[in-house]
């Protein structure tokens, strides 16, 4: 018996070896292809963000170089025989005019060369690393300029020790290039844009040398061994200065590193090799390919979790499957036992089952006669509800009306607006229409739920929020009426038991309102107000129209009481009652200013809006 239980143990024990073995397989790999996934993911916005950046200023230099002011200075210095060293002074004017165009650019630097690549005049001019008379004719972005094209290039400043990316035009009169006008970008705004600090990333040149890097001890390396033709062109143009460019990996070309989603890396720093999972988006127009490292240490936490939860699992199992078998073979020995006793109580048991089949039939009686009754005051509760429904369908056209008109009004002006070719604005019209339709569908979407049986909710709405919705709705009216709105500060942490729908529903009837009021006003203007006291939340909507005398005072939230020619009387009532459904009031008074002036009082939430 005990050797059977062993081999039984040992057995599960090693199905359990099998399994474990098999999740933390599949978990490395899904973990894996998952990080692989969001490291492209990432690695594409940087790329995209880093495109956006860098277009600012590729075209800069091709419209810069064509402003007349620059060629004086090359002329004069074509003029000077033989060929004089460039001071600060010599072209300050045309330094002073550079300075002004990186300010308002936001370049680190903008210079200007000769033919020969010397700095004639540059923005940092007066600073001590001025690039004034120093020649950069051996940089690649000053030959691809003096050509006739277009430079770009990234290299490590020779007198400042910056970084930058360059961009470079030909400066010509007429059909003679007489100078190179270049730009210099401060590539640090790659920090600005790098939001992951749990993710390493490079930016690396077509050879392979990193010239940015979020590591430190990665800069200025290779991801791969370079060839002597590749070191010493890099170092004719003075690219990198001095940089050892060491290799990180062992691969032997840079296609094949590319290739492996999982490579090993040195870190100089620790001085030993790491696997990371790696990711790259080539930037073939601006020359470099980023490429984005997550340590593969993470996929083991996750198998190691993931087989800790499995064994964790497993052995609960096990236990569970051991605990069933020993309480079956139990069953078995008590049901055994209770087939002798059943036999006792057989006769006793069969005159408790006609009692009980008695008494089943009285309980089942009465039950039914249960159910008739809620049945009935069911129908009596509904049959209210819609009575009061039917009361108050008359008001869905006032109710849905607003939102209508405000969508004809964006629809009028995102045609006019199309046809000036403003898309953006056009969209943010389609996105207010979008908003009118889901406020329209919910207004309608409450006569429904009205007339099905009422249902607990939690109604919080923050007050500010509110008051900024309905504002926004009708904005386009306020602007076309030349109504002055006045809105007092609206805190954010004032919340009132209601209804978001149903209490911006109150505010636009109230405002839209106010509007009709001042329609022969002078100056007209509306007020809002939010305060909070203690327990309670206050919000008080007035404008400087003609106000109403007492009668009008006291029939205004008489149903079909009206003061409009076309209108049905039922907007203030349905606004009251809605307020009065929150245990909230809205009264009307006399502005001290002149007016109406409606007061809505709700009480304060108090819960928890962590």
């Amino acid at each position: 018996m005990i050797v059977q239980k062993f081999k039984t143990l040992l057995w599960m024990a090693g199905v359990g070896l099998l399994l474990c073995a098999g999740i933390g397989y599949l978990t490395y790999h899904q973990v894996a292809r998952h990080t692989t996934e969001k490291l492209t993911l990432n690695v594409n916005q940087l790329g995209q963000k880093l495109d956006a950046q860098l277009m600012r200023y590729s075209k800069l230099p091709e419209v810069l170089a064509r402003d007349p002011r620059l060629l004086r200075p090359l002329l004069q210095d074509m003029a000077i025989e033989p060929p004089a060293e460039p001071s600060a002074q010599q072209y300050q004017a045309t330094s002073e005019l550079l300075e002004q165009w990186g300010t308002i650019l936001g370049a680190d630097t903008i210079y200007l060369l000769n033919q020969s690549g010397t700095t004639l005049a540059a923005s940092n001019w007066q600073q001590a690393d001025s690039f004034v008379g120093h020649n950069y004719g051996y940089r690649p972005y000053f030959r691809d300029a003096i050509e006739g094209g277009k430079g770009q290039f990234f290299a490590l400043g020779v007198l400042s020790n910056k970084r930058g990316y360059y961009f470079s035009s030909p400066v010509s009169q007429g059909e003679q290039i007489i100078g190179v006008l270049t730009i210099k970008v401060d590539l640090s705004l790659i920090e600005d844009i790098w939001q992951y600090e749990d993710l390493e990333y490079v930016i690396a040149d077509p050879f392979g040398v990193i010239f940015y890097s979020s590591e430190p001890s990665w800069l200025y390396r290779a991801l791969v061994p370079l060839t002597a033709q590749q070191k010493s062109q890099i170092f004719a143009s003075r690219q990198y200065g001095n940089a050892p460019l060491a290799p990180l990996t062992a691969h032997r070309e840079l296609a094949a590193f590319q290739q492996n989603s999982i490579s090993q890396m040195t870190l100089p720093a620790q001085d030993h090799r790491a696997s990371f999972v790696v990711a790259s988006r080539d930037m073939a127009q601006a020359g470099m390919t980023i490429y984005g490292f997550s340590p593969i240490t993470v996929a083991y936490r996750y198998v190691f979790q993931a087989i800790m939860m499995f064994a964790l699992i497993y052995t609960l199992l096990c236990l569970a499957v051991i605990s069933w078998w020993q309480t079956r073979k139990a069953q078995r020995a008590l049901a055994q036992l209770n087939d002798r006793l059943e036999q006792l109580v057989i006769k006793r048991t069969n005159n408790l089952l006609e009692s009980n089949q008695r008494l089943r039939e009285t309980v089942k009686q009465y039950e039914h006669s249960q159910a008739e009754l809620k049945q009935t005051q069911s129908e009596l509760v509904q049959a209210a509800k819609l009575a009061t429904l039917g009361e108050l369908s008359a008001s869905i056209n006032h109710e849905i009306n607003q939102p209508l008109a405000a969508m004809r009004t964006y629809t009028e002006n995102s045609r006019k607006l199309l046809a000036k070719e403003r898309y953006d604005a056009v969209a943010s019209n389609l996105d207010e229409i979008l908003h009118l339709n889901h406020s329209v569908a919910e207004i309608i979407a409450r006569f429904k739920v009205f007339a099905r049986k009422a249902r607990g909710s939690d109604n919080r709405t923050v007050a500010a929020d509110a008051i900024r919705a309905a504002t926004t709705l009708l904005h386009n009216q306020l602007i076309k009426a030349g109504i002055i709105l006045r809105v007092g500060e609206l805190s954010p942490d004032i919340q009132v038991n209601a209804d978001a729908v149903q209490f911006e529903q109150v505010l636009v009837n109230l405002l839209h309102n106010a509007i009709q009021a001042l329609a022969d006003a002078h100056q007209p203007q509306i007020g809002i107000q939010l305060q909070a006291d203690g327990e309670q939340v206050e919000v008080r909507i007035w404008d400087n129209g003609p106000g109403m005398d007492e009668t009008q005072k006291h029939q205004i939230f008489t149903p079909f009481f009206t003061t409009k020619h076309d209108g049905l009387g039922l907007g203030l009532t349905i606004s009251r009652r809605i307020i009065d459904s929150f245990a909230g009031t809205l009264t009307v008074t006399d502005h001290p200013e002149g007016g109406a002036e409606f007061v809505i009082t709700l009480p304060r939430s108090t819960k928890d809006t962590a």
